[in-house]
């Protein structure tokens, strides 16, 4: 079992987007860089991971029909629970043509400005919509150049996922196995959500995290036969 907790720290994650709806790898100030210190688009401050595998100890030997049945049974497990990503308010244009031309090659990076009091940066993303959503924000006009949200201020859900797998090992005589394998990938089906759009013009798609793949369970069964 591993766990890690930290802080990570940049003005740029990436130099190329590394979240095309969230993040847009340039900063919406060419002149001033320092106003996009902050969380790393990659920043997770707490990660938990663990694995186990566990062999029954029963009828080890296999010895018999009742040995061959109900031994050489093995079962193993991987999970992660981790923070969610940060991502950034876009304003979904750029009325004072602040980033023209470099917006048409990794789009516009430029923010709105802060319309609420609350501390969005502890609040999940049902929080905010229930709370008024893009309201919470108001867009640039004409003549403004940047807005005065941070970057990388809201964070989505975190990671919640478990793998399970079961196996069955039977001899059949010497050199010879026969194993089955049953293996689930999200065991619990847990929806683990990307980075939705989060340009404030984007309408209903504001925020709207459940328009973006959020994975389901996989189950594997096999059989394989070693010599």
């Amino acid at each position: 079992m591993h766990y890690t907790w930290s802080s990570f720290i940049d003005t740029a994650s990436e130099i190329f987007n590394p979240q095309p709806q969230g993040e847009v790898a340039t900063p919406q100030d060419p002149f001033n860089l320092n106003a996009d210190r902050a969380r790393s688009s990659y920043d997770r401050p707490h990660r938990v991971t663990g694995n186990a595998v566990y062999e029954f100890p029963f009828f080890r030997d296999q010895a018999g029909l009742a040995g061959r049945v109900l031994g050489g049974w093995q079962a193993n497990a991987f999970f992660t629970l981790q923070s969610g990503t940060p991502f950034t308010i876009l304003n979904g244009a750029d009325p004072a043509g602040t980033l023209q031309g470099i917006d048409a090659l990794v789009g516009n990076a430029i923010r709105p400005n802060l319309n609420t009091t609350l501390d969005l940066s502890g609040m999940n993303l049902i929080d905010i919509r229930a709370a008024g959503g893009a309201s919470l924000f108001s867009a640039l006009v004409a003549g403004q150049r940047t807005g005065n949200i941070g970057r990388n201020t809201v964070r989505g859900d975190g990671i919640a996922n478990m793998d399970f797998g079961i196996f069955k090992n039977t001899k059949v005589h010497e050199g010879h196995n026969l194993q089955f394998r049953a293996e689930f990938f999200n065991l619990t089906n847990t929806r683990n959500f990307g980075t939705p759009n989060t340009a404030i013009n984007s309408g209903a798609n504001f925020l709207n995290q459940w328009a973006t793949n959020g994975g389901n369970r996989r189950i594997l069964m096999g059989l394989r036969y070693t010599f």
